[in-house]
């Protein structure tokens, strides 16, 4: 059996769709950054085919094929998924269970697309704002870096990561010197009042 797996990507700020960041050759990647917003663009709105299916095909088997499409053998971060049936989106909590089980559940008839979509939120943890420099962590990251760390987004023009031990930029970035001295000299003024 060939399942038709249809894709979509919504992105949200504070309740409300954030469309921009999901639009070819916009420069604001939002606050989750190019490296998850790209592959993302790349996928949103995509039909594929899945050939030569088992009738046993899990959920599970189709959230780790969505993600090899996402993120290749790379995968970095965790994306909510959900079912979509009748422009209503389904969280499965059971993704042990196979596909046509949900199918059958919903009446669907298997030739027809299976609606996927991903929920992704810009709501990141706001730590602090100081001269025009937001601090924030990630809720679901995954991986990238080994050590307690805090985003920065420099007056929605420059992105980084730096420790929070030691105040270390952990990726590089175009921030200006005179902002990194900024960040750094925050991070161990706020690590040391802790």
């Amino acid at each position: 059996m060939d399942y038709k797996i249809y894709v979509t990507v919504h992105v949200y700020v504070e309740e409300q769709l954030d469309t921009a960041v999901l639009k070819p050759h916009n420069k604001n990647y939002g606050i989750n950054g190019k490296e998850i917003i790209l592959p993302l663009r790349k996928i949103n709105g995509m039909e594929y085919c899945i050939r030569n299916v088992a009738d046993e095909f899990t959920v599970e088997e189709l959230w780790n094929w969505v993600d090899f499409k996402i993120c290749g053998n790379t995968l970095k971060y965790s994306f909510n998924k959900y079912l979509v049936f009748d422009n209503v989106r389904y969280r499965v909590e059971n993704t042990k269970l196979p596909l046509s089980y949900y199918l059958d559940k919903m009446h669907c008839n298997v030739e027809d697309p299976i609606n996927i979509q991903i929920l992704l939120s810009e709501n990141a943890g706001e730590v602090f704002k100081d001269d025009g420099i937001r601090y924030y962590m990630h809720s679901q990251e995954a991986g990238k870096h080994n050590e307690p760390h805090v985003h920065v987004n420099v007056r929605h023009e420059y992105d980084g990561t730096f420790s929070i031990i030691d105040g270390r930029q952990l990726a590089r970035s175009d921030i200006r010197s005179k902002d990194i001295r900024k960040i750094q000299k925050k991070i161990k003024k706020k690590t040391k009042n802790s």
